[in-house]
């Protein structure tokens, strides 16, 4: 009997040594995981809380405090709120009934279009050997969940159309020849002041024998004067002299940043900056001004959720 009891005092004495000596006081957990995308835009992502649906893993699983304008996420039995931005990193808590711990997303440039994505936390366990293992158990879970959590952001990272919300691609130009026309305006041009400027070059150039080899040519521009300079213009099968107002231009062959946007002029205008935004975080420069080649006829088409725009800016 006497035996017995000193072993199973010596296993106990091996057990909670061990507990001890394998389980510190405080456990680092971390996950790292890579994506193929720009940091800038890694960054914009991770800091629009708003936002996150677009890859959590449980996108039923929010709660906006419409007071604070904070959102809270639900995944596996805890809680993530974004606390604080920093520069290509986020602070996050994660927190549940016992537990309640800060974590930190950092990111690390790898390349200029892949980044690396570091999720860290600290969890203390305390000196009670039970509460020891518990944490320990816990510590996995919550790693178990930061790599499905990052997981879904990496998918989402890794799809260009999903950080700008276009699909942009880059194309060779074809349209060589063009007739061209400006006019300024006090006000944001109307469908039908664009129109009857277009109506002008599709006169001149069915007056001419020519034919259109493409869809009309479009670029606003706002002037210092809080003026609007609208130029539109038309590809032609061949070089045009130009009259009056009308005026010949041409386009060298040469590649182009393109995307097609569905929507009205705010649709347009969102899609144009996000393609500044690409251009910036690649640090592609911009050959020529951009502009929006008109698929759906405006004029004939009210509904604006039915036009069809393609941009493009002209790349090296």
């Amino acid at each position: 009997m006497k035996k017995f009891l000193f072993i199973l005092i010596s296993l106990c004495i091996l057990f909670l040594a061990g507990v001890y000596i394998f389980i510190p006081g405080k456990l680092e957990i971390s996950k790292v995981d890579y994506a193929f995308c720009n940091i800038n835009g890694a960054s914009r992502t991770i800091h629009n809380s708003h936002a996150w649906w677009k890859w959590w893993p449980d996108a039923d699983s929010i709660k906006h405090d419409n007071k604070t304008d904070s959102v809270w996420y639900y995944y596996n039995g805890y809680t993530y709120h974004l606390n604080e931005k920093l520069y290509d990193a986020i602070d996050i808590q994660i927190k549940n009934k016992q537990t309640d711990v800060e974590s930190n997303i950092q990111l690390f440039r790898m390349n200029y279009d892949s980044v690396a994505i570091q999720w860290k936390c600290n969890l203390s366990t305390g000196m009670n050997p039970v509460t020891k293992i518990l944490k320990y158990r816990e510590a996995k879970k919550i790693r178990d969940n930061m790599a499905i959590i990052l997981s879904g952001l990496v998918s989402f990272l890794n799809n260009k159309e999903n950080i700008y919300g276009i699909n942009l691609h880059i194309v060779m130009s074809k349209d060589t020849t063009m007739v061209a026309t400006k006019s300024v305006t006090t006000a944001y041009p109307t469908t039908s002041e664009i129109y009857n400027l277009i109506d002008d070059l599709k006169k001149y150039i069915k007056s001419n024998d020519a034919q259109e080899n493409n869809f009309p040519m479009l670029n606003v521009r706002k002037l210092e004067n809080s003026e609007f300079e609208t130029m539109v213009a038309i590809p032609t099968n061949k070089q045009l002299k130009g009259n009056g107002n009308i005026f010949f231009s041409r386009f060298v062959p040469w590649k182009v940043l393109t995307a097609e946007v569905h929507g009205g002029n705010s649709t347009v205008e969102e899609a144009l900056r996000q393609m500044k935004l690409y251009m910036f975080d690649y640090q592609v420069t911009a050959m020529a001004i951009p502009f929006q080649s008109l698929v759906t006829d405006r004029s004939k088409e009210p509904d604006t959720l039915k036009w069809i725009t393609n941009i493009y800016v002209p790349v090296p």
